[in-house]
């Protein structure tokens, strides 16, 4: 029998989502502006954290065990797993290591939008809140447990997973 494989349908969506996260990180570590003295003291170190090889890149000629471990578990949250939790999926759809769901606002998958001042001094919690990925997949899925097989047929019909098979 083969075993199944799975990749992230467009590479770009890593490439961005590391761009928009390492944009905060400057911000963080760079700007004056008055509101960052209200930033949760975790968020800084969670940007590092994900910035440091947990995003998939497959361009890299180089690939360190880091990226290796990350593809590792990345693929592992989609083979291994019977049910995610919110967070996880929407990490696996943006191409970051999903082990570091608890980075993000555990409620995320429930926030409305007319609830998202809550998140402002979480900018890490807000750029997730914000992407297209995060609507689609709050509107599919409406809890935070959700079933792998369902997700990953989901996210084979929108084009954000794609499977090959061995």
């Amino acid at each position: 029998m083969s075993e199944n494989t799975y990749k992230i349908f467009h590479e770009r969506t890593a490439e961005n989502i590391k761009f928009e996260i390492q944009r905060l990180y400057d911000l963080l570590l760079f700007d004056n502006n008055k509101n960052l003295d209200k930033v949760d003291a975790n968020d800084k170190e969670s940007v590092e954290e994900i910035l440091s090889d947990n995003i998939l890149d497959f361009k890299s000629p180089n690939v360190s065990d880091k990226q290796l471990k990350t593809r590792s578990e990345w693929h592992s949250f989609l083979t291994e797993k019977n049910h995610l939790n919110f967070n996880e999926c929407l990490l696996i759809l943006l191409g970051i290591n999903p082990t570091l769901a608890s980075s993000i606002e555990p409620n995320l998958y429930k926030t409305e939008l007319n609830e998202v001042g809550g998140l402002k001094e979480n900018y890490l919690s807000l750029i997730f809140f914000q992407r297209v990925e995060n609507h689609l997949l709050r509107e599919r899925f409406r809890g935070n447990k959700i079933n792998t097989g369902e997700f990953i047929k989901w996210a084979m019909d929108y084009k954000y997973l794609r499977e090959i098979k061995a």
